[in-house]
């Protein structure tokens, strides 16, 4: 049995003449996806030449060619406005690839994303389903680490939630608000309540950062001037639709009557197709169960950080400063007689 290939795989960023040998074959609804991508590389080519103007919000996209035909791609967006942190999503293999496995295509294209944008990139992130072990220890090879788990929850079906139309009333002193500058601020503490200092350094987020994950259904809830929860969305390529959850490390006794209508209100706004909490959120999934949400797959988030440890450089001009002040200060000829108040005679 002939082994695969490895050597015939080309890997380029997504051009036009990509789309152009790809038209005849790709289904409509992905050629205007790539299409998207394709705007979004042009427009992150000037992001990255103006990052103090522009923030980073573009996506990036590589292509795996086979003898000029597209076969696979990743695609990368930033995960900040800085644009030091990117999050990868794992490669999507575009047709049927006989010489080449799977494996190494993914391995080309993720290689090649990490060397080919680290002008400005000093870290990754890539969300990753726990139970793929094969796409898990390619990561752990490529220099990821494990960072948090998340546990992903699907929707009520649409029978049993236009059974429950009618979206409960909050309790008394809650509210739910959307995300703006000063809510974004408020829910800021929440977000990164539930992340370790080395998440939180490879991120390396800002509270604005949040407001660029607003969409349909996103919010927090409200007592007075304090936060109790938020849901924000996922601006993971292929994810759309994904939401997060996210609640202070503290339960609180209002949660149990306010989060039922919480989460018919992202539905009916939403509509999304999943939503992530954490992993070891008991109450908040108790709570999940009891409204109809399925639990689906955990989902692990994995991290690689580009900074490179620098031991620190010898001053060497203030070495030669030192040295030139002592050499001044060291007699340069025979030593003068002391003086002495003593009888001369």
């Amino acid at each position: 049995m002939a082994e695969p290939k490895t050597t015939s795989i080309r890997i380029e960023p997504l051009n036009p003449a990509h789309l152009a040998q790809w038209v005849q074959d790709a289904p409509l609804e992905q050629l205007s996806r790539f299409q998207g991508f394709l705007i979004g590389e042009w427009f992150s080519r000037v992001e990255q030449r103006f990052p103090d103007l522009l923030p980073s919000r573009s996506p990036r996209c590589l292509m795996a060619l086979d003898a000029d035909r597209p076969v696979a791609s990743v695609v990368a967006r930033p995960f900040n406005r800085r644009g030091s942190c990117w999050i990868l999503h794992l490669p999507e293999l575009l047709r049927p690839v006989d010489d080449h496995s799977y494996r190494t295509i993914q391995q080309a294209l993720l290689q090649q994303a990490l060397h080919s944008w680290t002008a400005q990139i000093c870290s990754w992130v890539i969300r990753c389903p726990a139970t793929d072990a094969d796409a898990i220890a390619l990561l752990r090879e490529l220099g990821f680490q494990p960072l948090r788990p998340y546990q992903c929850w699907h929707p009520p079906s649409t029978d049993a939630a236009q059974t429950t139309t009618n979206q409960r009333p909050l309790p008394a002193g809650l509210r739910w608000a959307t995300l703006n500058r000063r809510t974004a601020q408020l829910l800021w503490p929440i977000e990164q309540g539930g992340s370790h200092s080395h998440l939180r350094q490879i991120t390396d987020r800002h509270w604005l950062d949040l407001l660029d994950r607003n969409g349909p259904g996103c919010g927090v809830l409200m007592a007075g001037d304090a936060v109790l929860a938020g849901c924000i969305r996922l601006s993971d390529a292929g994810e759309a639709g994904l939401v997060e959850l996210m609640r202070d490390v503290a339960w609180d006794p209002r949660l149990d009557q306010a989060l039922p209508g919480v989460l018919k209100g992202i539905i009916q706004r939403g509509r999304p197709s999943g939503l992530l909490t954490a992993f070891d959120d008991a109450p908040l999934s108790r709570i999940l169960e009891a409204e109809g949400w399925a639990r689906g797959d955990e989902q692990l988030l994995l991290g690689r950080s580009m900074w490179r440890r620098q031991s620190p450089q010898r001053n060497l001009q203030l070495t030669r400063s030192l040295d030139q002040v002592l050499g001044r200060l060291r007699p340069q000829g025979a030593p003068l007689p002391t003086p002495s108040l003593g009888d001369r005679r």
